[in-house]
């Protein structure tokens, strides 16, 4: 009885330490897996941030302060402006200045003007330089209100993600539509972009610290980000393998059971 149970152990430890090991997580699954085990570790300076430009059928924000609230009423509906606007049953989020095919936009007091091609923060340099004649000591906010990003392949919820603000990563942008499948490729992520009249593509490897330098890591308006999925079957055969070595496992433990029960 004794040889058959250090039978069944010697079978027994090795198909145990087997299935652990292969339960482990592969390192190909884990995030930025190249970072050193410490507790402070510098990277390297953060890469600048490129702003993003205005362009034609951009819906605009633009709030406009003072110190007489009285000075800028004309641009206090909703916190928006009044001229020149889409709406929506005066839905906050779909009120807004929109850019015409020609990059123009008209506000009160300021008129027409050419706003494609600034950035937010040089728009809002150019209207209070502009409004100063007006109103005194203007303060002014522009944000963009109908920029979007689309999320495609092996995520936990595939959609088009709005960008509440203009320094969105593509980290955040998988966050919002609930992280990426266990199914997910995670060093080759696809981000095809329009830049200047031209499609262009790039990929992106999250399991690699290199992520934060890549240009593809912040988004732009209207990026679509697709991530494939792993081989199916690789995925097969690693479910395969778990299944048979857990069905195997149970029994070994059936059997030791047997035998110990026997021995009393």
């Amino acid at each position: 009885m004794k040889h058959v149970l250090r039978s069944f152990s010697q079978i027994l430890i090795p198909v145990l330490l087997f299935h652990f090991f292969s339960c482990t997580v592969p390192r190909e699954y884990v995030y930025l897996n190249d970072i050193e085990n410490l507790r402070d570790t510098l990277m390297g300076p953060i890469k600048p941030f490129r702003e993003q430009q205005i362009m034609p059928d951009d819906l605009l924000s633009i709030q406009v302060s003072a110190l007489n609230p009285e000075d800028v009423q004309m641009f206090t509906i909703t916190g928006l402006g009044t001229q020149n606007m889409t709406s929506s049953q005066f839905n906050p989020q779909t009120l807004g200045y929109l850019v015409d095919k020609q990059g123009q936009v008209s506000l009160p007091y300021v008129g027409e003007f050419d706003a494609g091609g600034l950035t937010l923060r040089e728009l809002e340099i150019f209207l209070s330089q502009k409004l100063k004649k007006y109103v005194k000591e203007p303060v002014v906010r522009v944000r963009f209100l109908n920029h979007t990003v689309t999320i495609l392949g092996e995520v936990s919820n595939p959609r088009e993600i709005p960008m509440n603000y203009e320094r969105m990563t593509l980290a955040e942008a998988l966050g919002n539509v609930g992280d990426l499948k266990t199914t997910a490729y995670r060093t080759n992520i696809l981000v095809v972009r329009e830049d200047k009249g031209y499609r262009i593509s790039g990929r992106v490897d999250l399991t690699s610290k290199t992520v934060f330098n890549n240009p593809f890591f912040y988004m732009q308006n209207r990026d679509m980000v697709y991530v494939e999925p792993v081989q199916a079957a690789y995925i097969n055969r690693t479910d395969k393998i778990s299944k048979y070595l857990g069905t195997g496992t149970a029994i070994l433990s059936i059997v030791l059971s047997v035998v110990a029960l026997l021995r009393r």
